[in-house]
């Protein structure tokens, strides 16, 4: 019983981490864009830094021994180093154009349905009745305590939702720059008035600097 108790601290002490990760990601990402955007951006980050605040408050309560030979999942592990990575290479990145602003937003989408899956999933193991065995004393049933992850994933679902509407907020303001825009040469082809993506450089760039 214990060591199952220990394996489900362990996917808990997980999910903490990859929330961590997540605020340092929003964080580093609300500098790099404009107001109101950044705004938004910066209470997805204090949202995820509030889930993983939660959780490390529930293995607070939690009195088991340090597992010797439990590690987390490999695929909790991979989500919390490429969050991590991603936040290394958008730090090193001085200029987000509107392109390249999107793409990221849209990467994020991606990474909020992987949130909202690794929630899901919680859900469906073993560990929550593990845990919630435990705050049983507190008057904490399994439904209740169950109820905390639902609500981190309903909160990934609207923070995907956010995403998309500052991705529309961004392309509604290139939009109208460029229907403001003079053009250089009279005769100039309007569309060689928007640049290329740069976001497969960019990806490229830095993942060969940090091999």
């Amino acid at each position: 019983m214990v060591e199952k108790l220990q394996e489900s601290v362990q996917s808990l002490k997980c999910l903490s981490k990859i929330e961590i990760e997540a605020f340092r990601l929003y964080e580093a990402l609300s500098k790099k864009i404009n107001p109101p955007e950044s705004s938004f951006i910066l209470c997805l980050a204090y949202d995820s830094l509030k889930c993983a605040k939660i959780t490390q408050g529930i293995l607070d309560y939690i009195d088991v021994p340090e597992p010797e030979n439990v590690s987390c999942k490999k695929n909790l592990t991979e989500i919390a180093n490429n969050i991590s990575k991603f936040t290394k290479k958008l730090s090193k990145t001085n200029n987000l154009n509107y392109e390249l602003s999107c793409e990221i937003l849209k990467e994020l989408t991606n990474l909020e349905d992987q949130l909202s899956e690794v929630y899901t999933n919680y859900l469906q193991s073993a560990a929550v009745k593990n845990i919630a065995d435990e705050f049983s004393k507190l008057a904490l049933n399994l439904a209740n305590f169950r109820k905390i992850f639902e609500i981190f994933i309903e909160q990934k679902q609207k923070h995907r939702e956010t995403l998309i509407e500052i991705i529309y907020c961004i392309e509604a303001k290139e939009a109208e720059r460029l229907r403001t825009m003079a053009p250089t040469f009279k005769y100039k082809n309007p569309d060689e008035w928007i640049h290329e993506s740069t976001l497969h450089a960019f990806t490229d760039t830095q993942t060969k600097e940090n091999v």
